[in-house]
Formats: C-alpha cells, sequence, structure tokens
C-alpha cells in the first residue's frame, strides 16, 4: 500500500458512498486509477462495507461489557454460541484471567439483566462472567488508519 491507497481508505472511512470521480478529485488522480486500485484494495484489505447506526435513534440506551471464562476444551463452543447472539455485536478471544469479551446492546437495565441470566450464563461452557455498563463513549468506530514501518 502507498499514499494513494491510504487516501482512497481514508476517503472512504470519511464517507463510503463518495462517487469516484469525488474521489478523484479530493485525491487528485484520474479515475481510472481510483478504479482499479479500489478493486485491489476490496480484494486485498477492504472486507466489507457497513453502517454506523446511531444507538439513541435506535433507543439502545444500554452497553455492557462482558468479560468471560470459559471450560478451555469448550472455548470455540462458547465463542461460536455467544456471536449467534443478536444482543452481541462484538466477541474477542483475550489473554488473560478472561478468556472472552464481548460487547451488549439493550434497551434497559432490565432488559440486560435478561439478557445475561437467560441468554449469555445459559451458554455451556461458560465458567464465570463480570459485567461492565458503559457509562460514556468516548470514541467508538473503524479501524484507525496508519502508515506501517516498512
Amino acid at each position: 500500500m502507498d499514499e494513494i491507497d491510504l487516501l482512497i481508505i481514508h476517503s472512504l472511512i470519511q464517507n463510503s458512498r463518495i462517487t469516484l470521480s469525488q474521489m478523484s478529485k479530493d485525491i487528485g488522480v484520474p479515475d481510472a486509477t481510483i478504479s482499479n486500485r479500489l478493486k485491489k484494495l476490496e480484494k486485498d484489505v477492504i472486507k466489507q462495507y457497513t453502517l454506523i447506526l446511531d444507538h439513541n435513534r435506535l433507543d439502545l440506551k444500554i452497553t455492557a461489557i462482558i468479560i468471560i471464562q470459559s471450560e478451555s476444551e469448550k472455548h470455540k463452543d462458547v465463542e461460536k454460541k455467544l456471536s449467534d447472539l443478536e444482543e452481541v455485536s462484538e466477541v474477542y478471544s483475550i489473554s488473560g484471567e478472561y478468556d472472552i469479551l464481548i460487547k451488549v446492546w439493550a434497551h434497559s437495565l432490565d432488559e440486560l439483566n435478561k439478557i445475561i441470566n437467560s441468554k449469555i450464563r445459559s451458554v455451556d461452557g461458560i465458567e464465570d462472567l463480570t459485567e461492565m455498563i458503559v457509562m460514556e463513549r468516548v470514541k467508538e468506530g473503524v479501524v484507525p488508519l496508519t502508515e506501517t514501518e516498512h
């Protein structure tokens, strides 16, 4: 990846619906160059285009981060079952005392409690978990775009 590729990615992060001609104008390279590079980036770097929704407009007032200890022989099954829960937006395998970190969305504390007790705790292979309620979203978003060292 070179500077033009980074500029294309940065442009898409700012507005994934930008036209090729506008991107070409902003970056200062021909449309054909943007098109060719974008096809290569979509093959090698860009996994998918997605939406960032306004959680307030969807009335999702509660976000929780939950760290989970799982039985080692059931770890992959636990990850899969947690990934299948619609209220769970992110699942990470982590190191340390806990094995898995998940992010959960709910409309209320009552709903969060039901999700934790009826869905998450019922997953076979979970030994222990700790819930943390997000008090303020300071920064959420996309993977940071930084230049790599060569």
